[in-house]
Order: structure tokens, then sequence, then C-alpha cells
């Protein structure tokens, strides 16, 4: 799977009872801090003198409305899978079903990032060429639980769901020689020396949270449940109404920690 979309669309797969649960997430947050900000300059005037206080407390409320709304929208992701199950229990669900499932990775084709040197399964760009856009590019992969149960994921569709990451300015060439045509083709429009970017790759060995419908594809370790066909193995993918969505589990253990 590789594909490029402007940063303004890149949200625009969400069901919209997930989009709703985001931005409540985030405004609550906002308005709160909003909220105590005025309060101590109605009532204390003289706060004004700790103007960068109140600069980084703005900035404070931002990244916490962020993360709220991430928390918010993954929990509704999982209720609208009815809760996470585990691998060894996902063979016996129906065909099509929307699951919610937690596994290590595995992959015994990674792909490696742009500008990060590192092996994964997912790699996304968020860079500025002409104007912000996202660049994306996915493999197939498993996902082994600590009892050794294991099932398939198939990346086409698929969503990884991550935090952003403050960009650097990179030489216009390192785009150039990129090993993805659309990258290529996206710098050769801009005339900039320089171009912004940051870029995270989603390791092998990562442990992540799955949402995805239920199938099976082959797979010579899998099982034998019909002769005529090659062994199956339980498999996630992306459906008609959501794709694949990927998160870091540490991403969403976090918050229960904070």
């Amino acid at each position: 799977m590789e594909r490029s979309h402007l940063l303004g669309d890149d949200l625009a797969w969400m069901p919209a009872s997930v989009a709703r649960a985001r931005r409540l997430g985030r405004v609550a947050v906002w308005g709160g801090a909003a909220a105590l900000l005025g309060g101590a300059l109605v009532t204390a005037p003289a706060v004004l003198i700790l103007w960068k206080a109140i600069v980084l407390a703005g900035a404070g409320a931002t990244v916490a409305g962020h993360r709220a709304g991430e928390v918010l929208y993954r929990r509704q992701l999982g209720r609208m899978a009815r809760g996470e199950i585990p691998l060894a229990q996902l063979a016996a669900r129906d065909e099509g079903e929307l699951v919610v499932v937690r596994g290590r990775i595995e992959a015994a084709a990674p792909l490696t990032g742009l500008l990060v040197d590192q092996a994964g399964v997912y790699r996304r760009l968020v860079w500025e060429p002409d104007g912000a856009w996202v660049s994306e590019a996915a493999v197939d992969f498993a996902l082994v639980d600590a009892a050794g149960h294991r099932v398939l994921v198939q990346a086409a569709g698929a969503r990884w769901l991550t935090s952003p990451r403050e960009p650097w300015a990179y030489p216009r060439a390192r785009f150039e020689t990129s090993p993805s045509a659309q990258v290529r083709q996206l710098v050769a429009r801009s005339t900039r020396p320089a171009v912004k970017a940051a870029e995270r790759v989603l390791e092998v060995g990562a442990e992540v949270q799955v949402v995805g419908y239920k199938t099976a594809a082959p797979d010579v370790g899998g099982a034998v449940v019909d002769y005529r066909l090659p062994p199956q193995r339980a498999t996630v993918r992306s459906g008609p109404d959501l794709p694949l969505v990927i998160s870091r589990a540490a991403d969403l253990d976090e918050p229960d920690r904070a």
C-alpha cells in the first residue's frame, strides 16, 4: 500500500461518530483551559506580567486537547468493534465481523523509512513540498501474542493513528532520489532548496492494537479447513465502512497511566 494526500484530508476516512468523539475531547480540554486562564486575568490583572507562563499554559492545553481527542476516538473505535479479543479467538469470529486485536509485529519483508533508517511495516511522512502533504506506505504483517498465537494483517487501505512529530528541514535532493515514485513526483513540483518533513516508522517488534474486519488468508502454517483449499489463517483487513486502523499499544495505554 502506498498513497499521498493533502494533510487537510488526512482524517476524511473517519466515521462521523469517531470524528465527533475526537472533536469533543479536544473542545472539552481547550474550553476548560480557556476558562481558567480567563478567570485568572479577570481576578488578577497583574498576571499579565507572566505572559510567558500564559503562552506555555496555552501550548500545554493544545497538547492536552490533542491527546484527549486521540484517546476518545480510539475508544470509540473499540466500542464500534465491541471490545478487544485474544488472537486465539479470532478464527472463530464470523467472516466480515469488525474486531479489535492486539499483538507484537512480525514481518517477512519489512519496508524502511525514507528519512528514518528503521525497518518497519508502515511509514508515515508529513512534509511540505508544495503545501502540507502526507505520504504513507505499508506492507502486510503478522501479529503474535505471548502464547505464540498468530494472525495476519493485510495492509491495503490501512491507517496508522500516531501523534505528529516536529518537522526538520531536509535537502531537496533527499527526496529526489527517494524509492517512492509518488514522493519524487511531489517534490518535482517544488522549487524549494529544502523541504520541511517529519517521518515515523512503525517498527518490527512493536506492540500494536488493530481494528479491522475478520477474514482468512492462505498461510502454510495455518489450519486446514477444507481439503480443496490451502491452509488458512485468521486475518484482519480493511472493510467497506472502516479502513484497517493501527495504533501503538503504548499510545493507548499512556493516558491510563497518567
